[in-house]
């Protein structure tokens, strides 16, 4: 890391920052121990108190998210403590927090070679190989994380959290038998919901059973999702047929994202009624986003209903996912004959054009969709995008449009960071710096922000300051863009000062 963690946590005003001589000398000391174990050389134990320090110093630096020089401090720790596991799985869970997941899958392996049976570091491995999809090796993970757990807390996180994973392995039979025993042993609200989905289709008064149990104390989104489900089940049973019923539910399921469960009432109702193109292709989008094949249904429901522009619609996000950005580009130009005003369509036909290389026409898409939806903060935004992101049109069309933006919606901190970013753009530092500046007081926690502060503050160079805006971007950004591109900016500084 070209900046050390003691130059991180003065600038986030940790409460370690140490001034007195003496705990210099102890700060020296125990570096040298530091240093000493990680090359594997016999030292005295060390300092009385070292870890309770290195501790407080590291919990201090987690909650102010300088992630960076916490995990630093943490590897302090571990070395100190090779028999303490505690170190290794908060770099895990922090790991997790940032979607490192092969970084995290490293360090709970290293949790694992001190203390092969436990629960955390496994449910922790199990979590970071189900997200890069290795999806039988993680539910294994979370079935021996299970039978080694010792808190209630932690068995009942791992119950759940494995019943979903065999929800999404098309395992449904397990699923409930998880979900049952959560409930008769901790009466876990998310186990409730996720009953209540299970038996929507086949048992709607018992799914109503489980969701009043739900209480009102409950967080706010389980609480939403309750009433969403009762208000999604009501609306199912005013259907006049039981084709119609399934297909309700399984719509309802569409719009949380529940694609397994979409996917098995989509099913039911096309076994009840096999003509019905909505369910038809609807079951086809499922099956997309479960990665399964999908085209015979989003096809059959285009040929059914050659008039449906959502139907050329759905089929063209499947083309548009599998990069067929030819196809996907007739399929979307269908879509707006037949609904002309659609923004969503325009904004994916630009997305078809960006992957053609054809600016001009993404262009003249995404325009078309921020007036067709003048008051929709998104289809702006979109734009404004596209404009920085290909450095197309940026000091007259795409600074308008990032100032349209702003004037929509004035205290909207990405939006600002937009503002700020295409004035960096357009040659005008002043202004970029005001914006982005906004934009932190707005949300301090807004990695893009961060990132783009620190190439204005090295373009003027304020060395120092764009290091610290990078980590900030390092620490933050869950998505990794932001952070790769800074990692990569931090490496060239530590390159052009040798």
């Amino acid at each position: 890391m070209p900046l050390d963690s003691r130059h991180l946590t003065h600038n986030v005003g940790s409460s370690s920052q140490q001034t007195s001589s003496g705990t210099k000398q102890f700060t020296y000391k125990l570096f040298l121990v530091v240093v000493l174990v990680l090359l594997g050389t016999p030292v005295v134990p060390p300092p009385i108190g070292a870890t309770d320090l290195l501790w407080g110093e590291a919990t201090d630096l987690r909650a102010a998210k300088s992630y960076a020089a916490a995990i630093e401090t943490y590897e302090q720790i571990a070395a100190l403590s090779p028999e303490d596991l505690e170190a290794l799985l908060a770099i895990g869970e922090i790991y997790l927090t940032q979607r490192r997941w092969p970084l995290a899958e490293d360090v709970f392996n290293r949790a694992l070679a001190r203390d092969g049976e436990n629960a955390k570091a496994l449910t922790g491995l199990a979590t970071a190989r189900w997200e890069q999809g290795d999806r039988q090796r993680a539910v294994s993970h979370w079935e021996s994380a299970l039978s080694r757990g010792e808190h209630e807390s932690d068995l009942s996180d791992i119950q759940v959290r494995l019943a979903l994973a065999y929800l999404d392995m098309d395992r449904p039979a397990e699923a409930e038998a998880m979900l049952r025993n959560e409930v008769a042993g901790r009466g876990n609200p998310t186990a409730h919901l996720y009953l209540a989905m299970m038996q929507a289709i086949d048992d709607p008064s018992g799914a109503r059973r489980e969701l009043k149990a739900i209480t009102n104390n409950e967080p706010p989104a389980v609480v939403a999702m309750r009433d969403y489900l009762l208000e999604s089940l009501g609306g199912a049973e005013t259907a006049d047929t039981a084709a119609r019923q399934a297909k309700s539910m399984g719509l309802a399921f569409v719009q949380i994202g529940e694609w397994q469960l979409a996917r098995t009432a989509l099913e039911r109702a096309l076994r009840l009624d096999p003509t019905d193109a909505e369910a038809t292709a609807f079951l086809g989008h499922a099956e997309a986003q479960l990665g399964r094949p999908a085209f015979t249904h989003l096809a059959r429901a285009v040929e059914s209903q050659p008039d449906w522009p959502l139907g050329h619609y759905l089929l063209g996000l499947f083309y548009l996912n599998q990069e067929a950005h030819e196809f996907a580009v007739e399929e979307f130009q269908a879509t707006l004959r037949l609904d002309p005003g659609n923004a969503r369509a325009l904004a994916d036909l630009a997305r078809a054009y960006v992957g053609l290389g054809q600016y001009l026409e993404a262009e003249k898409a995404l325009t078309r969709a921020a007036e067709s939806a003048p008051d929709d903060l998104t289809f702006h935004s979109a734009l404004v995008r596209f404009y920085a992101d290909h450095t197309f049109q940026v000091t007259d069309r795409g600074l308008a449009a990032a100032r349209a933006a702003a004037d929509l919606a004035p205290e909207d901190p990405q939006t600002r960071d937009m503002l700020g970013w295409m004035y960096f753009l357009a040659g005008d530092p002043a202004k970029a710096r005001l914006h982005l500046e906004s934009a932190l007081r707005l949300d301090p926690e807004l990695a893009s922000t961060h990132y783009h502060l620190g190439v204005l503050r090295n373009a003027m160079g304020e060395e120092e300051a764009a290091q610290f805006a990078f980590l900030r971007a390092i620490d933050l950004d869950t998505d990794g863009f932001y952070r790769r591109q800074a990692q990569k900016i931090l490496r060239d500084m530590a390159q052009a000062r040798q």
